[in-house]
């Protein structure tokens, strides 16, 4: 597991599947998917970012891994 980084100011963690409901609540914005249309559908389904975080963003992550040693 990745430790969290983390200052006065910030926080920054590895993506849990937890945090779908906040990156919907945010993400849907013109503003900031018309910068990603092309991989982005618009308007932003009420489940995309869970569909996301869960089928592409996370085993992304898992693969992407690096081995641990084994002890």
């Amino acid at each position: 597991m990745i430790p969290p980084l983390q200052t006065g100011r910030l926080l920054l963690r590895p993506l849990a599947l937890a945090d779908a409901l906040a990156i919907q609540e945010h993400f849907p914005r013109w503003e900031i998917v018309r910068h990603l249309a092309s991989r982005v559908p618009w308007p932003y389904p009420a489940d995309g970012a869970l569909t996301f975080v869960r089928d592409v963003a996370l085993p992304g992550m898992a693969r992407d891994a690096p081995e641990r040693p084994h002890h």
